[in-house]
């Protein structure tokens, strides 16, 4: 009998059985399809490798007023593609390497709980101690009704397949996943267009990051319409709930993700709201089978998985632990410049009669952001009157870098008054962070004085 078995081997899975494997529990890892999940073979990874040669296609042709010519630079889009599926490739049999060596039990193949202390495969069983379902998530297949062939409408999965750039794509939805790949196929070149059925693009941000995405893709050239639908599908040609026509080669399906859950006939006994329901313990209603990343729900982000993987084994060991605030979990959307945010909103301080401070400093106030050429953005930071963090939320190269240390202080209870006492590099983008908390009493030191 093994003590863990293990449902799923994404950041959730496989972060668990090296921690319990650490511990001295002897643990067997079942996964249905790739070693790494999700975030590894379909989401993180080969997205950001595609970034990075978009990131770089558009450096070289943006060149020349740095004083550097290029001439005939094109893309091609299938070795592009190549890399990427390379890249997953080592760096999945870099992790299944790592899984091994701490004598952890991989099998690769559809397991199911058939009872609270069986997991079967198709051939064999295997008797556990405790169960952890970490199987994840996959895309939300929305139905569109219509006249269209079947690889019209695509996932995000899907498009990682294709090898040719489609001229044209409609993408559905304005979340992580729209706004990431509309900023990708259009620096590649592709003409995006966006619906969002909500009233702003990327609705669950400040409404100030809104605004500037919105900006952005206009100056982009990327057309989104808010408030809006499809509503029919002839072949190619797609009509909106705005009345307007659109012929595109691709829909891509951007409209979120949904647990999966297909762990086998015991899933009846577990319970379920679309998600799988936990405790503050990430234990299900049975006491030895737990849940943990995208499939409970709690924040659908890889290390947020991991970090439930973390404390899940330090639960099942008789650990203490302090269960994660989901407020202080960061979300980065990567681009170019990237966005990242934290905490709480400046439209939900609003609504709740919240008192609040605000410093905001724009990225184009920065030196290093002149000499770089990525002077687009801001960072905004949210606090309460006694200078308490509430929430921060960034547009700038560099801030999946920066907003780690707004984290670092909101987990910590560090104030605005206590990070200031942080000696910030120059020249840096980090010193914007410096800058912002200063604006909290508008006393930002490379601003123009506020007129009272």
């Amino acid at each position: 009998m093994h003590d863990i078995g293990i449902i799923g081997a994404g950041p959730a899975g496989y972060v668990a059985a090296i921690k319990a494997a650490q511990n001295g529990l002897s643990v067997v890892l079942f996964e249905k399809n790739l070693i790494g999940g999700t975030c590894l073979n379909k989401g993180c990874i080969p997205t950001k490798t595609m970034l990075h040669a978009c990131n770089v296609y558009n450096e070289i042709k943006n060149s020349a007023k740095l004083g550097i010519t290029a001439e005939n630079v094109n893309i091609d889009f299938e070795k592009i593609q190549e890399r990427q599926r390379n890249v997953t490739e080592k760096i999945r049999k870099s992790l299944t390497s790592l899984i091994k060596s701490y004598g952890i039990e991989i099998v690769e193949e559809y397991a199911f709980i058939d009872s609270a202390h069986v997991i079967k495969t198709s051939a064999n069983e295997y008797e556990v101690k405790n169960i952890i379902i970490a199987t994840g998530s996959k895309p939300n297949r929305i139905k569109i009704n219509g006249n269209y062939a079947p690889d019209f409408v695509i996932t995000s999965d899907d498009i990682l397949e294709i090898n040719t750039l489609p001229k044209t794509v409609l993408i559905l939805g304005s979340g992580a996943i729209g706004i990431e790949w509309a900023r990708i196929l259009s620096a590649f070149g592709c003409k995006v267009i966006i619906t969002e059925i909500l009233d702003s693009i990327f609705p669950v941000a400040d409404y100030e990051v809104s605004e500037r995405i919105a900006r952005i893709f206009k100056r982009n050239r990327i057309d989104f319409y808010t408030g809006t639908s499809v509503t029919e599908i002839n072949d190619k040609t797609v009509t909106l709930s705005n009345g307007r026509i659109i012929e595109c080669d691709k829909i891509l399906l951007g409209a979120g993700r949904i647990p999966d859950i297909d762990f086998g006939k015991y899933s009846s006994n577990i319970k379920i709201n679309k998600y799988i329901e936990t405790d503050g313990t990430f234990k299900t209603n049975i006491d030895n089978i737990f849940a943990i990343g995208d499939v409970n729900g709690y924040s659908l982000l890889a290390h947020s998985a991991s970090k439930q993987a973390e404390q899940v084994i330090d639960y099942i060991l008789g650990k203490e632990y302090k269960p994660t605030d989901k407020n202080l979990i960061p979300s980065v959307i990567y681009g170019s410049p990237e966005i990242a945010f934290i905490g709480k909103t400046e439209q939900f301080l609003k609504k709740e009669n919240i008192e609040y401070k605000k410093g905001f400093f724009p990225i184009s106030a920065l030196g290093r952001a002149y000499a770089e050429d990525k002077i687009e953005g801001f960072i905004k930071i949210l606090s309460s009157k006694n200078g308490q963090i509430l929430g921060a939320h960034i547009i700038s190269q560099e801030a999946s870098a920066m907003i780690e240390q707004i984290a670092i202080a909101m987990t910590n209870k560090i104030t605005a008054d206590n990070l200031l006492n942080v000696v910030f590099a120059h020249p840096t983008y980090s010193e914007g962070i410096a800058e912002s908390l200063l604006a909290l009493d508008n006393k930002a030191v490379n601003l123009p004085k506020m007129q009272q």
